[in-house]
């Protein structure tokens, strides 16, 4: 028996909106409403600040709308996102077999892990980028104990944090 191969784009959108299992028909349809009502919501709130942040000539005013837009962003729409995933009932515990519930929590926690890995990795790049950015040297952010760790502190608290929520969804059958 043949088994149906998801495309690439359908795993990114099951991966981005945490549903496992099958995308039925009604799935594809709520996500898609999610995300078109987010989109439109997203445009219009970085056209207005967008537009407040050009208007303001004043450097701190314009700082301050940006950590207040970032602040956003990083913070509020996500959670705004995971209500209405929760409200919908498209996020669902994974279930498998009994005897495989361990082993699949040790690779949702190797997976978290992996993440925090990654997400240090773009931090440093970033942080380097920023430095040069400024005129500074890249390299002494390698030299900076202080600066390695934080990002290494951040990249285990994402990590950390990523696996236990993705060892958390994971659940037996039930019979």
């Amino acid at each position: 028996m043949k088994t149906k191969k998801t495309s690439l784009w359908l795993k990114f959108i099951k991966r981005f909106y945490g549903i496992n299992g099958e995308l039925d028909e009604y799935r594809e349809q709520e996500v898609n409403r999610i995300g078109n009502k987010l989109f439109i919501g997203l445009f219009f709130f970085e056209l207005f600040f967008s537009t407040i942040t050009l208007l303001i000539n004043q450097t701190i005013a314009t700082t301050a709308f940006l950590y207040i837009n970032l602040f956003v962003l990083i913070f509020v729409i996500p959670i705004i996102l995971l209500v209405m995933m929760t409200n919908r009932d498209l996020q669902t515990s994974l279930e498998v077999p009994k005897n495989e519930v361990e082993q699949t929590r040790q690779k949702a926690r190797k997976k978290g892990w992996l993440a925090g890995g990654i997400f240090a990795l773009f931090m440093l790049v970033f942080n380097a980028f920023s430095k040069w950015q400024e005129g500074e040297n890249p390299l002494e952010l390698f030299t900076n104990p202080l600066g390695l760790i934080a990002i290494i502190l951040g990249g285990v608290i994402f990590g950390a944090a990523m696996g236990s929520m993705a060892a958390s969804q994971v659940d037996s059958e039930k019979e």
